[in-house]
């Protein structure tokens, strides 16, 4: 069943030449989702810059360099370009020298990835006899009205309140985010710096703001629990946003969901795989560990976790006030052990351990409650 990106999807079928240009792992992620259903595609070839450091083939389907490709690759082919962000404009620009017209990027952090992976997910909860839940057809049709006879009733009794975590060092963005308008600004890691701001800082009340090296965008959810009081609570980063608006927040505050959570990521062959590849394997065996000493309950959806292909990303959710705190009062004591067995790092992108673990906890967590709370889905937008 495809849930999202249907143009895009129709224009892959119908294409008379499908290549995937890279080998590595996102590549090799994208060969795997688009070669399953809903999707069953088939890929003539991966195409590289070159053989060097290349495999000859992967999933049995041939690497081919770019001098080969006058050869093999007809210029009516879609050449699928699955690399990393950066690597994406140079690419694409080296493609259109060589005559070819029908690029399509599918960096890690894109959009339109995101959408393909969810399609992949969908179709495999369906196939399991689960439900994929899509936030837009959860939500009630309209806002119900004064009932009668309620002099108390109020149309903003609920409170939803979605914090967007800013940092002093953030990159500048040029794209323009004013529909975002909605989301509350929290600085992270205002205990390191004398700089503010944003109104709302994470040292402010009981906080782990001096832990933000190594907790990334957690402080904020520390903050969060130990000092929001709303009904639903939420977060979210200055780069990565729910594609939610305040219509859609008013419904959502008064519907019966109880989790939203952005689409998850695909990871081939494992979860665990995957981030043994991308950082340490000993933090993961340690995040285990303690999941075993510490929530033994879960430790059965903790394997299925990280033998599995998904996880939920980014550390973002909205949820009920109370889901959240629960979630909180689960996950910062395994992240403390974790912090305690696996010690700081030399700062840097694996300085964030903690963050990262976190991703994957996050998963844990709602997997292992899938049967009691109402999770829903919802797209996310990446800011370049």
């Amino acid at each position: 069943m495809i849930y999202y990106a249907a143009e895009t999807v129709d224009a892959m079928r119908q294409s008379q030449s499908l290549v995937i240009f890279g080998a590595g792992l996102v590549a090799y992620e994208v060969a795997c989702c688009l070669k399953g259903e809903p999707y069953k595609l088939k890929i003539d070839c991966f195409l590289v810059s070159s053989h060097e450091g290349n495999p000859l083939e992967i999933l049995g389907i041939p690497v081919v360099s770019l001098e080969e490709a006058e050869f093999k690759v007809g210029k009516e082919a879609w050449i699928i370009v699955a690399v990393m962000g950066k690597h994406m404009p140079s690419i694409c620009e080296t493609l259109h020298c060589y005559g070819y017209p029908r690029i399509l990027p599918l960096a890690f952090e894109s959009d339109l990835w995101s959408l393909i992976q969810g399609n992949y997910y969908g179709t495999l909860r369906e196939k399991s006899g689960k439900v994929y839940k899509m936030l837009e057809k959860e939500l009630p049709k309209e806002l119900p009205a004064n009932p009668e006879g309620d002099a108390n009733w109020s149309a903003d009794r609920t409170s939803i309140r979605v914090y967007s975590a800013r940092c002093h060092v953030d990159r500048e963005l040029k794209e323009n985010l004013s529909r975002y308008d909605w989301e509350i600004p929290v600085q992270v890691g205002a205990a390191l710096t004398e700089k503010q701001i944003c109104e709302i800082r994470d040292d402010q009340g009981e906080h782990i703001s001096y832990k933000n090296g190594q907790y990334c965008e957690l402080t904020a959810l520390y903050w969060i629990w130990k000092n929001d009081r709303s009904d639903y609570a939420g977060l979210c980063h200055y780069r990565r946003h729910f594609e939610v608006n305040r219509k859609i927040l008013e419904r959502l505050a008064r519907s019966d969901i109880d989790v939203v959570l952005t689409i998850p990521i695909l990871n081939f062959p494992s979860v665990g795989d995957v981030y043994r590849y991308d950082h340490s394997g000993e933090d993961w065996d340690v995040m285990m560990q303690a999941v075993h000493v510490l929530e033994p309950d879960y430790e059965e959806t903790a394997l299925k976790l990280q033998n599995g292909n998904f996880y939920y990303g980014y550390n973002m959710l909205i949820a009920r006030k109370k889901i959240l705190d629960a979630y909180c009062e689960w996950l910062f004591p395994i992240l403390q052990y974790c912090e305690k067995y696996c010690g700081k790092k030399d700062g840097g992108y694996q300085g964030r351990y903690i963050g990262f673990l976190a991703e994957r906890l996050m998963g844990i967590y709602f997997l292992h409650h899938e049967k009691e709370y109402k999770i829903v889905h919802v797209r996310k937008h990446f800011a370049e």
